[in-house]
């Protein structure tokens, strides 16, 4: 009894430290029960829903609203943000939620995850979901294993059987009409060595902040592509480390 009552103490304590007693224990207890939908957070506008089954979801949901990774006192009031590998679309409604005004492009190539972002974004003005992959190119994309947790999610390129549409950032602001992207977040699963290998000379530039999460150990080598390409392209910038992430700004942007 003492034990399982400390172990409830301890699980509890990293809500109870970010939001204190009430609204944390209000957390806690929805996610200690068997029906993850319409979690409502402080601060944040609407509930967000995640799958019971799927416990990268929980991961997911702890890295951003609990342990804060993506603390938004980093950034600086970005206008365009693009979220690649959105995942259940939980960094878009942290940053809609901070940044109001924002206008964001949420990218994420599994269909089950693209269908939970729609549902936890579908109330907010000024977001575009994609159910699309990150790619050097505008090709078609595989699920390289079906079986891995929804937040592991690796793709390969296929042409011939890829189900999966992929769109590149010159194409995003083609499309969009953009001249900058402020705020950039990748976490997609290997895919950034491919993003970052060729076809960036033009965009990179533009980017005035990258959120990256490398994954050396999906793609060999994806850290050193990832900074070869900005050594070509930012003569001069400052990075830090927040979780798993990269927190890399351009201090050559105007």
């Amino acid at each position: 009894m003492r034990k399982n009552l400390y172990h409830k103490i301890k699980k509890f304590l990293p809500y109870y430290n970010e939001y204190g007693f009430k609204e944390g224990y209000k957390i806690f207890n929805k996610l200690s029960s068997s029906n993850w939908d319409n979690i409502h957070i402080y601060g944040v506008k609407h509930p967000v829903h995640l799958r019971i089954n799927e416990k990268s979801d929980l991961d997911v949901f702890n890295q951003v609203f609990i342990e804060k990774q993506y603390d938004p006192n980093f950034y600086k009031s970005p206008k365009i943000i693009i979220d690649a590998g959105g995942n259940v679309g939980l960094f878009t409604v942290l940053m809609k939620n901070t940044f109001p005004d924002a206008e964001i492009i949420t990218i994420e190539p599994d269909p089950d995850n693209f269908l939970m972002a729609k549902k936890n974004l579908q109330n907010y003005p000024n977001i575009k979901v994609l159910n699309k992959g990150l790619w050097s190119n505008d090709v078609r994309l595989k699920i390289l294993d079906e079986d891995v947790a929804k937040w592991g999610i690796q793709v390969v390129e296929d042409n011939e059987n890829g189900k999966i549409e992929a769109i590149c950032i010159n194409t995003i602001f083609k499309e969009n009409n953009f001249d900058r992207i402020d705020l950039l977040k990748m976490d997609i699963e290997g895919s950034e060595k491919e993003v970052f290998s060729k076809n960036y000379e033009d965009w990179l530039p533009k980017v005035k902040m990258l959120i990256v999460e490398l994954h050396d150990s999906m793609q060999k080598d994806s850290s050193r592509t990832f900074f070869e390409a900005l050594n070509k392209t930012w003569p001069h910038y400052r990075l830090f480390v927040s979780g798993e992430n990269l927190v890399v700004e351009n201090l050559s942007f105007k």
